[in-house]
């Protein structure tokens, strides 16, 4: 009986781990269909955690995270990273969910955030 008990309690260790993946910058930058990154949400957390992003440069920044979509027209001095994307029933996407983060006007890492729009 105790055989039993201690596996359920192990498989629903692992089951609620498989939200949050280990950062790992070549499956944070993978893309998949329709430019949407597969990875990105379960390695927020980790990001978020165990990641001091306050503090680098932007250089530093792009070498830990990889280079940032291109919002340029939303805030200068603001890089966002797309983490989740979902459609609808056409082009336009319904919910987006970025990573946000604010230089200084020396480029260093002042903010970070996550944004979620929903249309």
């Amino acid at each position: 009986m105790k055989f039993i008990v201690f596996g359920i309690f192990v498989f629903f260790i692992l089951s609620c781990n498989q939200d949050m993946k280990k950062f790992e910058k070549s499956a944070w930058n993978e893309k998949g269909d329709l430019g949407i990154y597969p990875n990105r949400d379960k390695m927020l957390k980790d990001i978020m955690n165990n990641h001091r992003l306050r503090g680098l440069t932007y250089t530093q920044l792009v070498e830990l995270l990889g280079e940032p979509e291109d919002y340029s027209d939303v805030n200068p001095n603001t890089v966002y990273y797309n983490v989740v994307t979902e459609y609808g029933r056409d082009i336009d996407p319904v919910y987006l969910k970025n990573l946000e983060i604010g230089l200084s006007s020396d480029s260093v890492v002042i903010d970070v955030n996550i944004k979620e729009f929903k249309h």
